[in-house]
């Protein structure tokens, strides 16, 4: 079931991303880095929002829905009226202060930061009702959707000159036209209501300490922008941004799609099957999760050059190029880390250890970008991202254990490196022809992914061995 599952993502949110991914090329070549800075923070404050306000909404309603299967209307209910509050309250909020920031460059960025805060939050509520509904259609048609016309609405507006607003009204639209197509009728004959004080509670148990996580998450991954924007400018924060951004929108979505296939089955087979199967479900999404980070990573590290010659803008592309290596294995460790070890927490509802492992990690992130960015730039930044997520992705490994039997992990990274290091190989051998940019990123990914596609059945990563002898079985 995770293989198909995961089958079903791939083109749910692989579309979507490869739609992402053409943005971003788009959107270097049509915006100035500093006006590309300028369209990263408005995101990064956006996230910090979403994080704060809005993420532990969605994963109460993905943990809290397995758990009332047969009255999913109960959970529904509730955290409709929740989400309402919390968004007329950034609303309120956001307004006030749009209204009475001083720079006038500033407040025109709040004010279209604060509408689409409000329906990317809700688009992302949608998406998670769909994944815990098991409903890859549904999901991918909200995705594919929005993107799309994000794209077309923002790279409009940017090639008519209005700089960052261009890409973040795109967004804005393809938010709120994809919700209206396909996540309404979700929502048919669901009225809010206030959560019952025991059910109250429990949201609260299990949502606040990811509030304080999800928090320190964001230092992790979007504060260096901020700092870099403090201690150097707009511009190099927009460089900074393409070379970080490229590797998320590529490793980071092939892990956000497995994650999306994987984390609910584990959760239902701990409902329905108990710890005992919820524990072999682990294995198997740890070496799907573990594999695929590895290798991506490595696929990146060796195309590095030629992905970004061929779709980053010539003025982002050399200091795109000093970063990108390091983001890689950055994505790689806060996959694993937040898709596999982390899981452990959600599954027992424990997630008040999350606020430990983050912390860790938050503070050396920070300390690390003001001690590395003055003197290597924007390469000492994603020195500090790497650093940081390496110490959250073993504390989350140790305290993991003690609240839930996750599988052991040397043979995860044992497996995982194999594969990868067949990856990294045929990859170079395509790239010692010489043959051109695009002709060695494509031929390089299908000779490297044929080596590691052998590898991993071979290594029966995932259940792929034995899912294949058992359909060739049948066949027979």
């Amino acid at each position: 079931m995770l293989l198909r599952h995961s089958f079903y993502y791939l083109f749910a949110r692989g579309v979507p991303g490869l739609v992402n991914f053409a943005a971003l090329a788009l959107y270097t070549r049509l915006m100035a880095p500093e006006e590309f800075g300028r369209y990263s923070l408005v995101l990064a404050t956006v996230g910090l929002v979403d994080v704060m306000v809005f993420q532990w909404l969605r994963l109460v309603l993905g943990r809290f829905i397995p758990a009332h299967r047969d009255n999913p209307k109960a959970v529904q209910e509730t955290v409709l009226a929740l989400n309402l509050a919390l968004a007329a309250a950034v609303l309120f909020t956001g307004g006030l202060v749009a209204l009475l920031w001083p720079d006038p460059v500033l407040r025109g960025l709040l004010a279209i930061g604060v509408p689409l805060t409000l329906v990317q939050a809700w688009l992302q509520l949608d998406l998670t009702l769909a994944s815990a509904q098991l409903q890859p259609g549904r999901y991918g048609c909200l995705m594919g959707s929005k993107s799309l016309l994000a794209i077309i609405v923002g790279g409009w507006l940017a090639w008519l000159g209005f700089g960052a607003y261009g890409p973040l009204s795109g967004l804005i639209s393809g938010a709120v036209l994809a919700w209206f197509l396909f996540g309404l009728r979700a929502w048919k004959g669901i009225r809010p209501r206030w959560p019952a004080p025991n059910q109250f509670r429990d949201y609260v148990a299990y949502g606040l300490p990811l509030v304080v996580t999800f928090a320190l998450g964001w230092v992790i991954a979007s504060s260096d922008r901020m700092i870099i924007a403090w201690l150097i400018d707009e511009t190099a924060a927009g460089v900074y941004a393409v070379g970080y951004d490229l590797p998320q929108q590529t490793l980071g979505l092939v892990l956000t799609i497995i994650n999306t296939a994987a984390h609910p089955l584990s959760t239902r087979r701990l409902e329905h099957e108990g710890v005992e199967a919820a524990c072999l479900q682990m294995r198997q999404n740890g070496e799907l999760i573990t594999t695929f980070a590895f290798t991506g990573a490595a696929a990146l590290v060796a195309l590095a050059p030629q992905l970004v010659e061929l779709i980053v803008g010539s003025a982002f592309r050399e200091g795109a190029l000093a970063v990108l290596p390091w983001v890689a294995v950055s994505a790689a460790v806060a996959g694993l880390k937040a898709f596999h070890f982390d899981i452990a927490f959600h599954l027992m509802r424990q997630s008040r250890w999350l606020v430990i492992t983050t912390s860790l990690a938050a503070l050396a992130n920070v300390a690390l970008n003001f001690l590395l960015i003055p003197t290597y730039g924007i390469v000492g930044a994603a020195w500090a991202t790497l650093a940081a997520f390496a110490v959250a992705c073993v504390a989350s490994a140790l305290l993991g254990r003690k609240v839930f039997p996750m599988p052991p992990v040397l043979p995860l990274m044992l497996n995982a490196a194999t594969v990868a290091a067949c990856m990294y190989g045929g990859v170079n051998f395509v790239l010692s022809f010489g043959l051109g940019p695009l002709l060695e990123i494509v031929l390089g990914g299908i000779g490297g992914g044929l080596l590691s596609i052998l590898a991993a059945v071979c290594l029966d990563i995932g259940g792929l061995r034995e899912g294949l002898l058992t359909r060739l079985r049948a066949r027979k």
